[in-house]
């Protein structure tokens, strides 16, 4: 267990998620160019209306794109390492938590994940989003399946909260079920962001 400073959004962040983000408060500005200076991750926890997630992912900071002259900056982040928050405090305006980091069960899963990356691969064609589509068919793990396609906020928290790789290709399996039941002409594409 460690210490880790918390970003609370109202997004939820998981590995090989990438997460553009406009930092403009002190306490956040602080936090970043700390985390660039020293080249630490942070962790990004969704708010509830009760408070915390109990789950959240690190994020790496992967590029300053711009610096404004009020100190104000536009970054790229990449999801790492999923963590469990056993407990939080604040300390200098900033969350900190005191955070275990998830490891999956060991467990044979590609069989699974070869079906359920067959339906994403299908979505994919029937969008026509074919552009990619020899690094779609290299992906090797469920969060990649779905980084561009956009879930509701408690879906990648019930995804997050699983240590299991089969748990989450089921919960895939029903997702991409449910849309190719109901017809890919009736999908919004915006769900799918290339």
């Amino acid at each position: 267990m460690g210490s880790l400073k918390l970003f609370p959004l109202g997004l939820v962040a998981y590995p090989t998620k990438v997460v553009p983000l406009h930092i403009f408060e002190e306490r956040y500005k602080y936090l970043i160019n700390e985390c660039i200076s020293l080249d630490q991750e942070f962790g990004m926890v969704y708010t509830l209306d009760n408070g915390l997630a109990d789950f959240g992912c690190s994020l790496s900071i992967s590029e300053l794109i711009k610096t404004y002259p009020n100190g104000e900056m536009d970054i790229i982040t990449k999801g790492q390492r999923i963590f469990k928050i056993h407990s939080n405090k604040v300390e200098n305006e900033l969350n900190v938590g005191q955070v275990e980091f998830q490891e999956d069960k060991p467990e044979p899963f590609l069989d699974k994940f070869d079906k359920i990356k067959e339906k994403y691969l299908k979505l994919l064609l029937q969008l026509g989003l074919t552009d990619q589509i020899e690094r779609h068919m290299n992906k090797t793990r469920s969060f990649e399946l779905i980084e561009h396609i956009q879930l509701p906020n408690e879906v990648e928290l019930l995804l997050i909260s699983t240590r299991s790789e089969i748990d989450r290709l089921k919960v895939l399996d029903e997702i991409f079920d449910q849309i190719l039941e109901k017809g890919i002409d009736k999908i919004n594409q915006k769900v799918f962001q290339s």
